[in-house]
């Protein structure tokens, strides 16, 4: 597996994430700020893998290793944090190590209420504490009024560790618009915050023509979000994909695909709506994905690494990295 020339990447892991870390361990969790400043140079949006499962990371890794890409990968809401980061980190110590993996977990703020927003600010303290990188706040629920507070008390854990937040945006007529985007961002600088990357759901598209819709509504979303980081969540297409490796976009989830190809190889379709972004035979996964569910799982990340133009990008992180720490 790839081992890069420079350990710099290694010297910017979150001291929450050194604590929990094995001695000697080459496994390198980042904020997604740090992948952030080489987005230009590195090519199109960073992968984001769905991994609700231990061995989906693993082959998630393993692809992101054969292509030399980073990635991130996310923990689904309601799972252990602590076992879920063990099993990665060992996992990227094994066969990923030294590339840079943003590891992520979403908490809902719900309506914004004064319960739901301290039951979120204990939730995003367990997760930083157990070694989460990144923390995604879903504030589409919450008032208008009420998300400056929110984002406030419940990113404190996060902001206290220097671990990037993100926050979801609220839907206009089910999809992500630019104007809900711009009073968020208006708001939370007014009030001295700001987000370090903002993500919209988007819906599965259905047709070129759609693909091609969504692609400029993310480019108009970037505008607007004046130099905030934007990403792409929700399910996506292999067209949608390429389309949006030419785009502005921080990064794309792969929207349950790995995830889904997995349930799907153990007879648990229902498990798993994503369509495939594989083609048959188009990457063969290497003899060490073992059995079939996680050879899928990296057939599709493979894919999602391709289709983003992403292969090669864990060299320009490094450099990067590297750079800031001669300065």
């Amino acid at each position: 597996m790839i081992r890069l020339a420079s350990d710099a990447p290694l010297a910017f892991r979150p001291a929450t994430v050194v604590a929990r870390l094995p001695p000697r361990s080459a496994a390198c969790p980042l904020s997604l700020r740090d992948l952030a400043a080489v987005r230009v140079a590195a090519g199109g949006p960073f992968p984001l893998v769905m991994a609700p499962a231990p061995e989906v990371a693993r082959a998630a890794l393993v692809a992101a290793a054969e292509l030399s890409a980073a990635i991130g990968l996310e923990l689904p809401e309601g799972e252990r944090p602590d076992h879920w980061f063990a099993a990665v980190v060992r996992a990227a110590d094994e066969f990923a190590p030294r590339l840079p993996v943003v590891l992520s977990a979403t908490v809902a703020l719900g309506a914004g209420s004064d319960g739901e927003v301290e039951r979120a600010r204990r939730e995003a303290f367990r997760l930083v504490e157990a070694g989460l990188t990144h923390l995604v706040l879903d504030l589409s629920a919450v008032p208008e009024g009420g998300r400056v507070a929110a984002v406030a008390r419940a990113a404190q854990a996060a902001r206290e560790r220097e671990i990037g937040v993100e926050g979801i945006l609220p839907l206009e007529s089910g999809r992500a618009t630019p104007g809900p985007a711009a009073a968020l961002l208006e708001e939370l600088a007014e009030s001295g915050l700001s987000l370090d990357a903002v993500g919209a759901h988007f819906p599965l598209p259905r047709s070129a023509v759609e693909e091609r819709g969504q692609a400029r509504q993310l480019a108009e979303l970037c505008g607007w979000a004046e130099g905030t980081p934007v990403i792409r969540r929700g399910p996506v297409t292999s067209g949608l994909l390429e389309v949006l490796a030419a785009s502005p976009l921080l990064a794309c989830e792969d929207g349950g695909a790995a995830a889904a190809a997995a349930a799907r190889a153990a007879g648990r379709p229902g498990e798993g709506e994503a369509p495939p972004l594989a083609r048959p035979g188009e990457r063969p996964a290497p003899p060490e994905m073992g059995d079939r569910p996680e050879a899928l799982a990296y057939e599709e990340v493979a894919a999602l690494v391709e289709r983003l133009g992403r292969r090669g990008s864990s060299a320009a992180v490094a450099a990067s990295l590297r750079a800031r720490l001669e300065e």
